[in-house]
């Protein structure tokens, strides 16, 4: 965290600078209770040398740094009180109006200062994190869910500021008060400081203490945070199937023990925090007591400390409290910060998508030859899902990869735009192994269309010119016309021009998938990937989709994963797959000669549509 201020230097010493000065200012405020006392309660005291020693250590006054302050600190004061008794008070007020209007100026500006420091810190490492998110490989959104990731980087972020936050306002203020206000008690009597400063060592175990606890709360509150961010996502995109599920109370119940736990672990740590202030004052009061009933004895009987300098220690050790009870607060939201750190650099250092590290290259133009050799892949160690793949698609061909769930076609076909390496084998285009051309130049060469249709809460015309600029509008009507979508984007409100909601959802399961294809259509990839592109459609939607894709296999290699077989039936090739394994190709008739696993999936297909019929 401290070194992402590095791009800040300048302000941070400025804070810091600024911070100190109101420091030392609020401290000098307590020494003017002397003068102050003198103006109103007694005469003739200009002039006099104010030494203001006490206790056992009176006798070495006349030497060293305490001699040297009691000189200055005489002549401030001859000054103040100089003239008549209402001219000294009229000098003492103007002086304390004077330092309390600079103590609060120089509050602000090291404030502000620091405010704007902590909002810029958001904002990068906020910007960090999103960055990361686009470099981080599809694996690692396997393993969290989208709410969760959505919750750090958004509260998890605020919380993690505190670190920095309170480090350039209490943790440089309130220790540099605290050194002023002891400097003044002990020039006024060691004794007494010595006395008073027997509380510290008990604040401080107090402190390291709580924030031990206070930093596994936290980083429970956030985790449990992130638990009801996501519960609260699901509902939200979901909400169209838990009413049709009748489902409003299991989802209610389920978001109530999600906020029922986010509430305990943030009341550990709210117990948690109050409880330090109170401990403090009771410490601070202990010993005030305890300094009241000697100071009193060192004025009223042995006289060694006049009451206007008991007065003044009293200000100094009373006022030590508040920043004292500051740096509690301080440990509790450096623990909470780190806490969410902790959850926050999980993500930023975690490894991003490994393809480009050492590698140049830029794929060069696509003709189109895919080819597999030897691939094995697995998402787990312990369990393969694609083994000894040998697969060729030439220029021009629509190959298609068919099988029951969960044979591997989906992960056979991320591995050519390089979403998972393989473990063993090459995926090569035109010859040439992927690993060996970076990653953009790789995918701007594909084009990928899916069952689950990915549209933004955009125009129409930014959703289908999605990664390309200055599109013309001949070339976009043109690719909706390809896709069968042009007609419907005319009926909408605004054509081209609507916004269509977040995913899409203003528009039909068919006219979204038709967007989807209108943007392939438009990028003109040489190499194309069908995944379940028509599964989810009703008869018409599928005409006509089926209609868009027809047009836009055109002229290019493509990779259709189909769950109806009959709509793979033109297909130059079809590799059949079972357990991770190709286990027979060729074309739809020599398949179904062969009477092997695509006849029977064919013939179990045409059986269960007949019923149907």
């Amino acid at each position: 965290m401290l070194r992402r201020l590095r791009p800040y230097l300048p302000q941070v010493v400025a804070s810091v600078i600024l911070t100190l000065l109101f420091a030392v200012v609020s401290s000098l405020t307590i020494l003017l209770v002397m003068p102050t006392f003198k103006a109103l309660f007694t005469s003739g005291a200009a002039g006099e040398a104010a030494s203001v020693a006490g206790g056992a250590l009176d006798s070495l006054r006349d030497y060293g740094l305490k001699a040297r302050l009691d000189r200055v600190y005489g002549s401030v004061e001859a000054w103040l009180l100089a003239g008549e008794p209402v001219d000294a008070l009229h000098r003492v007020v103007g002086t304390v109006l004077a330092i309390l209007l600079l103590k609060n100026l120089l509050l602000y500006f090291s404030t502000v200062l620091t405010d704007w420091i902590g909002l810029r810190l958001i904002k990068d490492l906020r910007d960090d994190v999103y960055a990361k998110f686009l470099e981080l490989p599809l694996g690692f959104y396997h393993r969290y869910r989208a709410g969760e990731l959505i919750s750090r980087a958004t509260n998890d972020v605020q919380i993690a500021n505190k670190t920095i936050n309170v480090s350039f306002t209490n943790l440089v203020r309130d220790p540099a008060q605290i050194l002023g206000y002891v400097v003044i008690c002990l020039w006024i009597s060691v004794t007494l400081t010595l006395l008073a400063l027997v509380i510290l060592p008990l604040t401080f175990v107090m402190i390291v203490t709580v924030g031990k606890h206070l930093r596994r709360y936290s980083h429970r509150q956030q985790e449990r945070l992130a638990d009801l961010t996501s519960v609260l996502q699901e509902t939200v995109y979901g909400i169209r199937v838990v009413k049709a599920f009748a489902m409003e109370r299991f989802e209610r119940d389920r978001y109530l023990r999600e906020s029922k736990r986010l509430l305990r672990e943030m009341f550990k740590i709210a117990r948690m925090q109050r409880l330090t202030s109170p401990l403090t004052e009771v410490l601070s009061a202990g010993v005030g007591a305890v300094i009241l009933w000697f100071g009193g004895r060192e004025v009223f009987v042995a006289q060694s400390l006049p009451p206007e300098a008991f007065l003044t220690f009293l200000g100094a050790l009373f006022s030590m409290v508040h920043p004292i009870k500051e740096l509690t607060g301080v440990n509790n939201g450096i623990q909470e910060g780190m806490a969410a750190a902790d959850r926050l650099f999980e993500i930023i250092d975690s490894p991003g998508e490994t393809g480009d590290e050492g590698v140049k290259a830029e794929l060069p133009p696509v003709r189109g030859r895919v080819e597999l050799r030897g691939v094995d892949f697995a998402y787990l160690p312990t369990e393969p899902v694609l083994r000894g793949i040998d697969l060729v698609a030439e220029p021009g061909e629509v190959v298609a990869l068919v099988g029951s769930s969960g044979a591997g076609k989906s992960t056979l076909v991320d591995l050519i735009p390089r979403f998972y390496d393989p473990q063993a084998g090459q995926v090569l285009i035109d010859g040439r192994d992927v690993r060996e051309v970076t990653l953009a130049s790789l995918r701007r060469s594909l084009g990928i269309v899916t069952q689950e249709v990915i549209l933004f809460n955009d125009t129409v015309r930014a959703n289908i010119a999605y990664g390309l600029a200055d599109v013309s509008r001949d070339r976009l009507e043109a690719a909706a016309r390809a896709a069968n979508a042009h007609e419907f984007i005319q009926r909408l409100p605004d054509g081209y021009d609507t916004v269509i909601g977040d995913r899409g959802t203003k528009l039909s399961g068919g006219q979204r998938q038709r967007l989807s294809i209108a943007r392939a259509v438009l990028k003109d990839p040489p190499i194309l990937i069908l995944d379940e592109a028509t599964s989810a459609l009703d008869t018409e939607s599928e005409q006509l989709v089926q209609e868009a894709i027809d047009r836009l296999v055109r002229n290019r290699t493509t990779f259709v994963i189909a769950h109806r077989l009959s709509t793979i039936r033109s297909a130059s090739r079809i590799y059949t797959l079972k357990d991770g394994r190709i286990v027979e190709s060729g074309t739809h008739a020599e398949l179904l000669a062969a009477g092997g696993v695509y006849a029977d999936l064919y013939n179990l297909q045409f059986r269960a549509q007949e019923t149907r019929g």
